[in-house]
């Protein structure tokens, strides 16, 4: 791996146009309700044809050196680690459909309205989500959905997201001064990450997020030497990109990037403050439209501040200032510290409870704790939602440490500035965000981008032991790193590869409730759906406002009749202005969780018959 980049650096701008493009074929195709198959696969053609075209005249004048295998033992060892893990990651993506809770209710939704009404408008729902959250993630999955005719290629997105972050985190580790074992110890950091590995084979957006804030990361630094605009415009594409995935990505970005200049800028110019505002610009023009459609939707760019938009469930916390800002740290390390051992996760939890005592703040605190969340001990978890990197944050931690010493004493601050951006990016997180048993999941972009870190400071940290004995220890490091990965990777809870609830071995639509086994609720799925096939109804109104997970009823339905559209009743909120995504009155309703609801019960009186199916209600 070389300190240029060369084939990495080229795929990281190739990203970042696709994504670009991506977003101009979406909303441009979405103006005219044309977002359907011919015209997305016509579009792709074309762009195809164009990157052949535009690669053809430049092949003589690139430079794009293609890696070579290297005779080094780590480096090799850390490519068959992370080959490895890619590859069974990549076999449970395709063997399963998305089916993590969060995606059921929202990720997966969005996209089946999208698909119906040809654009990405808002529609209304009961569910804010459905609408006003980032959409990118959503916008490439909407595109093999359509593409492809369900949803079989979807969690390969996110597959394809971790793939090009190992990517990426090795080039910024060069940045950063690692060498090509430090280059592949980052990469082999980034792909061992627990969190991260359950995250790669789902529906979720957090190593999406990971994927453009390591790009745009690198790009800033790129910039910040070169001070070429092709590099400042591509740092503007990938943070749009970012902050169009995850509005996380405004808590991480600013620090990470600022870093990435100041180490590597030199002096500031007009140049270089001239190319970070065209960034800039170029970010806030790729989420325009959606800011356009937040604004109509709430007076706010991001939407509203709670998943109803009554601020009941808001995700920031009520009040600001040092003792909540402790208190959530104190809670969030405390999540990513859980192990096997119910000894050691009581003893960390009370740890915890003596430093809120120490800091006279509340554990369980309203102003800073999610509604109906309690703070327990940590667990060991292999679930993409609160799964723990602890043995990783441990190294970090430790690169840390020497990159603080170089910075002391050598003075190449490079590291130091880097440690101090991943820090202040979390302490951000934990200044703005309410504490939630489920929260380490948001975490994850900041893990991977901490890998250049871990990569290039035990790399230098390494060169003054002698040879020998660096090659054992930074070995016996990645055999501990694939180690790691081992449970994740095999023993996903929603996914696993083995075992009898494999997803090798268990049927794919049975596999849509799997993280759905505290609302116990997956007959009721499949019972409703009888009652509703000797319906000749091919337009079903969907009442969500009790439960928002709907998306198993729509893959369970649209597989035995494609032709079915689906819209939502019962909606009384602000996005009742907003047009349905089809025409047409429903001929049946679900009622999600309505039995013994009245209020709701009433609402469908004028339809003649009605079918109670456990919570559910079918109203023809």
């Amino acid at each position: 791996m070389s300190n240029s980049g060369g084939f990495r650096d080229a795929l990281l701008r190739v990203l970042v146009v696709c994504g670009g493009a991506l977003i101009l074929i979406t909303e441009g195709l979405s103006v005219f309700g044309a977002l359907r198959r011919v015209p997305l696969l016509l579009c792709w053609i074309v762009l195809l044809f164009a990157g052949v075209v535009w690669a053809a005249r430049k092949a003589p004048a690139m430079r794009v050196s293609l890696p070579r295998v290297a005779r080094d033992p780590i480096v090799l060892f850390c490519g068959l680690g992370i080959a490895a893990i890619l590859a069974l990651t990549a076999v449970t993506a395709a063997a399963s459909p998305p089916n993590s809770a969060d995606a059921m209710a929202y990720h997966m939704p969005r996209i089946v309205y999208w698909a119906e009404q040809g654009s990405v408008r808002f529609f209304p729902t009961p569910y804010l989500n459905q609408i006003m959250l980032q959409p990118l993630t959503e916008y490439f999955m909407l595109h093999t959905y359509v593409l492809s005719g369900g949803d079989r290629l979807v969690n390969l997105v996110q597959w394809f997201a971790s793939l090009m972050s190992i990517l990426g985190v090795s080039l910024i580790a060069a940045k950063l001064g690692a060498g090509p074992r430090g280059q592949a110890i980052a990469a082999l950091f980034c792909a061992t990450l627990p969190s991260g590995i359950l995250a790669s084979s789902g529906a979720k957006n957090d190593y999406f997020l990971a994927m453009w804030l390591v790009a745009a990361v690198y790009f800033a630094a790129r910039f910040a030497a070169s001070r070429d605009w092709k590099d400042a415009l591509a740092l503007g594409g990938a943070l749009g990109l970012a902050l169009l995935t995850k509005a996380t990505a405004y808590l991480f970005a600013p620090w990470l990037l600022a870093a990435a200049v100041v180490a590597h800028a030199g002096q500031f110019g007009k140049r270089l403050i001239g190319g970070l505002l065209a960034a800039a610009g170029c970010a806030l023009l790729l989420n325009a439209p959606h800011y356009a459609r937040n604004l109509e939707l709430s007076g706010s760019p991001l939407g509203f501040d709670s998943a109803h938009g009554d601020g009941f469930f808001r995700w920031r916390n009520e009040t600001f200032g040092w003792k909540q800002t402790a208190s959530n740290v104190v809670r969030n390390l405390s999540e990513q510290l859980g192990g096997r051992s119910d000894r050691w996760n009581r003893s960390v939890y009370a740890a915890a409870i003596h430093a809120h005592a120490w800091l006279d703040a509340g554990w369980n605190d309203p102003a800073t704790t999610w509604r109906w969340s309690t703070f327990e001990p940590p667990k060991n978890s292999n679930h993409e939602a609160n799964a723990n990197n602890r043995w990783h944050l441990l190294i970090l931690t430790i690169a840390a440490a020497i990159a603080a010493w170089r910075a002391l004493r050598r003075r190449e601050p490079a590291q130091a500035l880097y440690a101090l951006a991943l820090l202040c990016g979390f302490m951000g997180f934990c200044a703005y965000l309410k504490w939630q048993p489920y929260l380490s999941r948001l975490l994850l972009p900041l893990f991977v981008a901490g890998a250049p870190l871990a990569g290039a400071a035990i790399d230098t940290a390494f060169r003054a032991v002698p040879s020998r004995p660096r090659l054992a220890l930074q070995a016996l490091l990645c055999f501990f790193l694939v180690s790691t990965a081992r449970l994740p990777a095999l023993q996903n809870w929603v996914r696993p590869l083995r075992g009898p609830a494999s997803v090798l071995r268990v049927r794919r639509e049975d596999q849509y409730f799997a993280d759905m086994v505290q609302w116990g609720n997956g007959p009721t799925y499949t019972r409703t759906l009888r009652v509703l096939e000797g319906s000749a109804c091919h337009t079903i109104g969907l009442d969500i406002t009790n439960l928002p997970l709907e998306y198993p009823l729509m893959a369970l339905i649209r597989a035995r009749q494609p032709q079915v559209m689906f819209l939502h009743t019962g909606v009384q909120n602000t996005s009742l202005r907003f047009q349905q995504p089809v025409d047409g009155v429903p001929c049946a309703v679900v009622c999600l969780d309505c039995a013994g609801d009245q209020k709701r019960e009433d609402l469908y009186r004028s339809f003649p018959r009605k079918t109670a199916v456990d919570k559910f209600v079918v109203f023809e």
